[in-house]
């Protein structure tokens, strides 16, 4: 088992870095997860026709990516196959923003954040009407992932700030002790 990371000074403490990992130290989880999430995400979403080798590449790199990441089985492995579908479809353009909120909920699960902060999930919903009305050439689903990546990359720096505020450590049931 490896050792959990030390309290900050604030005094509140990641949820996910209090749980006894069965291998692997919370830190290097934590990015190589994350990185894995992101490339593996990029890698998606910049398939075309003439590009199908970084839809396998990608399609491989996600769902390891929340299999490394530190939380309990149950939540990586309820997130990997959801997730991953709901990318494929953000390959449709602007129309399909709305599904950048599933891997934010995905996020949200993994990372053990209290109920009330899923309420972050209304800003990459409401992104993406912005986006589909404002944006109708294919050639611009560019813009469309720029924007919707910041909003939840925002919306997750948010929900933490919510736990925070809460202090998650008493909401999330399977860290009560």
């Amino acid at each position: 088992m490896s050792e959990a990371e030390p309290p900050p000074p604030s005094g509140w403490v990641e949820p996910a870095s209090r749980l006894d990992l069965h291998w692997g130290a919370y830190r290097q989880r934590l990015v190589i997860g994350l990185g894995m999430l992101v490339v593996g995400t990029g890698f998606i979403l910049m398939t075309s026709a003439y590009s199908l080798p970084f839809l396998l590449v990608g399609s491989v790199l996600q769902p390891a990516g929340w299999a490394v990441l530190p939380s309990t089985i149950g939540r990586r492995v309820s997130v990997a196959i959801p997730v991953l579908g709901f990318t494929w479809l953000m390959l449709g353009g602007a129309g399909f923003a709305w599904c950048f909120c599933v891997p934010l909920a995905a996020w949200l699960l993994i990372r053990l954040r209290p109920l009330l902060s899923y309420a972050v999930l209304v800003l990459p919903i409401a992104s993406s009407i912005v986006l589909a009305r404002t944006i109708h050439e294919y050639s611009q689903g560019w813009v469309s992932i720029a924007v919707s990546t910041v909003v939840i990359v925002a919306a997750a720096w948010l929900a933490r700030w919510v736990a925070i505020t809460l202090d998650s450590r008493q909401s999330v049931r399977t860290l009560r002790q």
